[in-house]
């Protein structure tokens, strides 16, 4: 199994599992050098549009996550993934995608939990599952799901990982041989002892995958 951390597993796994229509927003998504497996099925949708302070990722918004350029109800479907750990101010862009998300319309989000830090260009915060619902039912959504992404062998795999890179995503030589030889080999055994205790104990998890709806 070829894959960098569970979380990364996680989420391509449950967005590829999640069905797309309409209109879409991925917020804080890039439309070329993607992370990670997923790839929008573009032909089940209408468009599928990003929105990113970056202009190097080439968005069809190139603006702030609270304040869209664009009239209220417009999308579908709205995506936030791996982003509101990153806001200082996260409920305003809940608020921003409840008001441009349409009537039955449906966000998608994730967010990390027991997972390492990372700036981007800042790391805020972790929410519970009380959080998630506290902010999200404030906004206005409906909560349809909050699903945890791993278990206990999930997060000790990725905290090995993030040991074993540097802060600046490289690996040392001898990182880089264990990181070659060895976690393919525990992310195997690990994933099986994931998927089998998971339901055991989900107190411990590397974060959390939301849907909602308005």
């Amino acid at each position: 199994m070829k894959f960098i951390t569970f979380r990364r597993y996680w989420l391509d796994r449950l967005l590829a599992e999640t069905d797309f229509n309409g209109r879409v927003l991925d917020i804080g998504g890039t439309k070329i050098n993607k992370r990670g497996g997923f790839r929008p099925a573009l032909e089940k949708v209408q468009s599928w549009e990003y929105l990113n302070i970056n202009e190097k990722t080439c968005p069809d918004y190139l603006c702030s996550s609270d304040k869209v350029p664009v009239d209220d109800e417009t999308f579908d479907v709205i995506v936030i993934t791996e982003v509101l750990e990153h806001l200082e101010r996260p409920e305003d862009t809940l608020n921003e995608a409840f008001r441009i998300l349409r009537k039955k319309g449906r966000l998608i989000a994730s967010m990390p939990f027991l997972y390492k830090i990372h700036p981007d260009p800042f790391d805020f915060q972790r929410w519970t599952p009380d959080k998630i619902r506290l902010e999200f039912t404030k906004t206005g959504f409906e909560l349809i799901q909050i699903r945890t992404m791993g278990g206990f062998f999930a997060v000790v795999y990725d905290l090995t990982h993030a040991f074993l890179v540097d802060k600046d995503g490289k690996l040392p030589f001898m990182r880089k041989i264990i990181h070659k030889f060895f976690m393919p080999f525990l992310a195997m055994i690990f994933r099986r002892l994931d998927n089998y205790f998971n339901s055991v104990h989900g107190a411990i998890t590397t974060g959390f995958y939301i849907v909602a709806a308005k």
